[in-house]
């Protein structure tokens, strides 16, 4: 078997995670635009393309695996496109097969990049809607005036009826 099945693999794999990142960019700009409806969609259609993302891995095992046994190792260890590398002789088929690794590795960091973003986007929000709050059942936060001691033991303190670390 070529290593072509492999590397047609790996080609999907990248088209399939550069759908993921613009969905990614689309919720992005749904939690920065606040609005809502939009990212339930987004994250609709994430959920979705993250399933079609394992599936299409799976496959990309089996096609791995299909090489191995192609190439006489009857192992059924999981080795990685860097150590499959190291079992193609032909030179133009190692270089395909390194460059899409590169492109799918380059994807996933960039992919790894803005869901760190949003993940940080969707905190800064979820506590400015806690401030938010706060400030409209009237929990001002009377830790930053000075009072005397014995007086700040015994105020109750104010707890927040949103949990930000959810």
């Amino acid at each position: 078997m070529s290593v072509q099945l492999l590397i047609e693999s790996l080609a999907q794999m990248d088209e399939l995670h550069a759908g993921l990142l613009e969905l990614m960019e689309q919720k992005k700009q749904a939690i920065l635009s606040r609005d809502y409806e939009a990212l339930v969609r987004t994250l609709s259609r994430e959920s979705k393309m993250v399933k079609t993302i394992e599936e299409r891995e799976k496959q990309l095992i089996v096609s791995a695996q299909a090489f191995l046994q192609s190439k006489g190792i009857k192992s059924q260890l999981e080795l990685t496109i860097s150590e499959i590398l190291r079992l193609v002789f032909d030179p133009e088929e190692k270089r395909q097969l390194d460059d899409a690794r590169k492109k799918l590795g380059d994807r996933l960091v960039e992919l790894k990049r803005v869901n760190a973003l949003n993940q940080e986007l969707i905190t800064q929000s979820l506590s400015f809607i806690d401030f938010s709050l706060n400030l409209m059942i009237g929990g001002e936060d009377n830790d930053t005036i000075y009072s005397p001691p014995k007086a700040q033991d015994k105020k109750p303190t104010m707890r927040s009826m949103f949990d930000t670390r959810a």
